[in-house]
């Protein structure tokens, strides 16, 4: 099952302020939102998160590359 781990650690480290960490964490449950109707899901392992996928063309076509301590997303949520 193709996957990528997912950590939020930085997620908000270089917003300067309230507002922008607000608009970051809308934008990123929307595309929480977009990944789970397209069937990704997440799988809990050894204390760490990865958001997987059964289908790897459906994976692939996100621009995910299967992780490998690289992560990618080129589509962008309109």
């Amino acid at each position: 099952m193709a996957s990528f781990s997912w950590t939020e650690c930085n997620l908000s480290a270089d917003c300067p302020n309230l507002v922008s960490m607000a608009i970051r964490f809308e934008e990123t449950a929307k595309l929480l939102r977009e990944l789970a109707k397209d069937g990704f899901q997440l799988q809990a392992t050894e204390g760490s998160r990865h958001i997987v996928h059964p289908n790897v063309k459906t994976f692939e076509s996100w621009g995910f590359i299967e992780d490998r301590n690289v992560e990618q997303l080129n589509k962008t949520i309109a």
